[in-house]
């Protein structure tokens, strides 16, 4: 009755930290984005790491999930790094398993969501300057990145199951 995740990690070993921050499209052009998420997922598979990072305007919302040693070097990695501004710490927690354990790393820029899918996240989410507000408390935040993943998973399904 034992569930292995990817790359057998000791359960107990397992972390979820979610941050947010600011960056400026003077830093980070969609290219560059791209490009980050390509490397990103590289490097997270080699050290067994999950995430998902929402984009709305010029906030980022980031999970990440996996070892507390690795989570915990690439969160310093990336407070060092200069794309990202007011960065805020939500949540760090021990986890018995993963929530995103579909993807090493995933982007997903809310405003680049299908109208539908922005609406229905707008009913739950308030809006700032025509963009989804990240929200600054830890269980809303991860809320948000649980629609996200939902969302995303349904995109991906090549047909509807008949709902």
């Amino acid at each position: 009755m034992s569930n292995q995740s990817a790359g057998n990690t000791k359960q107990s070993n397992l972390c979820r930290l979610i941050y947010k921050s600011d960056t400026s499209w003077d830093k980070l052009t969609n290219e560059s984005l791209v490009e980050l998420a390509s490397g990103s997922a590289e490097n997270n598979r080699k050290s067994n790491l999950s995430g998902l990072l929402i984009l709305s305007g010029e906030t980022f919302l980031q999970v990440l999930e996996g070892p507390s040693v690795a989570v915990n070097a690439l969160y310093a990695r990336i407070i060092t790094d200069p794309r990202h501004s007011r960065l805020r710490l939500l949540s760090f927690e021990s986890i018995t398993s993963r929530q995103f354990s579909e993807w090493s790393m995933h982007i997903v820029d809310l405003y680049d969501l299908p109208l539908h899918h922005r609406e229905l996240l707008t009913i739950k989410y308030p809006m700032k300057d025509d963009c989804i507000e990240i929200p600054d408390v830890a269980e809303l935040a991860l809320s948000l990145l649980l629609d996200a993943k939902a969302i995303c998973i349904s995109e991906t399904k090549s047909e509807p199951d008949g709902e």
